[in-house]
């Protein structure tokens, strides 16, 4: 028995929009997911990071750990908010193969659900409690980065088990009532630390950015904040400029090839993911060492590199199906009222998140 017999054939029910436009908009919700998410994960490691550094509740460290503190819930709020859709469009793309690697996984992907509420409910703990909390909020802290940190590697699994067919049998019969992870697969480590790196780093900008705006109020702590954030963006890329390269050689062989030459779409994305990169690094490293310096540019360079990170991200994941011999796509049928409505609901929810950014930002200045 293959892999390739455990993959469940296309739905009877056709797809609701053509391929193209289901796969953009899952690019799309993704990224914003994205967005959420590495606020959220990287935001909790560098509160976690400053609070270990704090001399004194009071210090500019141990400010800085409680203000990102007070923020998780609505991070929270919003990397669960942002992660529906494209969980709905992963599943209409893709489902004959997440939900098997999803059924393969059993316990650790149903523990997801526990995992986050427990951090959920630290997360508010840290926010509205904190006062009462002594000296149990660093292990608290250290409690929520753990659960995260532990969410994100079962994603990873699952986002590389189900890339991988081949492997479904063995896995089943190895273990029929659940419980297979993918630790066997090279790529799943350097997956998991690229994107827990590339996750702090965009919370480093997030820091800055809001060190500019304190700076009027609170000139000491905003300066801070403004200099450690860049400093932990330009670190980080560094180092997960590494990891990156680590995860390009961990690829499956032909998808790697791809990479290096084999697509012109594929090499394109690296090459740019690289200069991206790198340009990042100076332009942080530049602005840290000038204070009145504008954050546009690397904030501009950081949401291309974001950008090109998830369309190298939907590469490998067609190419590793296509080397595994992907069944024929579902059938079509266009449901072009649903799909204008979807789109008016989603620049109606894009403008309100938006306003609700900017109402969260003017209040969140201390």
């Amino acid at each position: 028995m293959n892999g390739s017999s455990f993959v469940p054939a296309p739905d009877a029910l056709p797809l609701p929009a053509p391929e193209p436009l289901l796969r953009f908009l899952l690019l799309l919700t993704f990224l914003l997911h994205l967005l959420a998410m590495n606020g959220l994960l990287g935001g909790t490691l560098l509160a976690l990071w400053s609070r270990l550094r704090a001399r004194a509740p009071d210090d500019l460290h141990g400010a800085l750990a409680a203000r990102i503190g007070r923020l998780l819930p609505t991070l929270f709020a919003g990397t669960i908010t942002f992660g529906v859709a494209p969980l709905l469009f992963l599943q209409a793309l893709y489902g004959r193969w997440f939900l098997t690697s999803s059924v393969l996984m059993g316990w650790p992907w149903l523990a997801i659900v526990p995992l986050v509420t427990l951090a959920y409910g630290g997360a508010y703990l840290e926010s509205f409690r904190r006062g009462r909390l002594g000296r149990l909020r660093t292990p608290l802290l250290a409690a929520v980065s753990l659960l995260l940190l532990t969410v994100a590697l079962i994603y990873t699994h699952n986002a590389t088990l189900m890339l991988r067919p081949g492997a479904w049998a063995a896995a089943y019969f190895a273990r029929p009532g659940g419980g297979s992870l993918n630790f066997g697969d090279p790529q799943v480590v350097p997956r998991w630390l690229h994107m827990v790196l590339g996750a702090a780093a965009v919370a480093g900008l997030l820091v800055a950015w809001w060190g500019g705006a304190l700076r009027r109020r609170d000139p000491a702590a905003g300066a801070f904040m403004r200099a450690h954030g860049l400093t932990v963006l330009g670190a980080v890329t560094m180092a997960n400029f590494l990891i990156g390269m680590w995860f390009l050689i961990a690829l499956p062989r032909p998808v790697m090839l791809g990479f290096m030459g084999g697509s012109g779409h594929a090499t394109g994305l690296l090459g740019a993911g690289l200069v991206l990169a790198l340009a990042l690094i100076a332009l942080a490293m530049r602005a840290r060492g000038r204070p009145d310096a504008s954050l546009r540019p690397v904030t501009a360079v950081a949401l291309l590199t974001l950008i090109v990170m998830v369309l190298m991200r939907d590469y490998v994941r067609a190419a590793a199906l296509a080397a595994a011999g992907e069944p024929a796509a579902a059938a079509v049928r266009t449901q072009g009222l649903n799909i204008a409505l979807f789109a008016l609901l989603l620049v109606g929810a894009a403008l309100t998140v938006w306003w609700m950014v900017r109402a969260l930002a003017r209040g969140a200045g201390d």
